[in-house]
């Protein structure tokens, strides 16, 4: 497999496409910040899982090239 390298990442990070992504992934995490803000508290499991969604697209947005050099895809 070939490896990433880090034009081919910075290429990927202007695509349109991903930027249209990331974009997406934000508004997810503002709606579940909005979810909790209102909610928080009365589902502990429904806290929990909103608390990981968030945590999960927060980790898409500071995904850096670092975090896979020297990995091969």
């Amino acid at each position: 497999m070939a490896q990433i390298t880090v034009g081919d990442f910075q290429s990927w990070k202007e695509n349109p496409v991903t930027k249209a992504f990331m974009w997406a992934a934000q508004e997810r995490i503002e709606d579940g910040m909005n979810v909790l803000s209102t909610t928080a508290g009365m589902d502990l499991i429904q806290d929990n899982y909103m608390r990981g969604f968030i945590a999960a697209y927060r980790e898409l947005e500071q995904f850096r090239i670092d975090d896979i050099e020297g990995d091969e895809f």
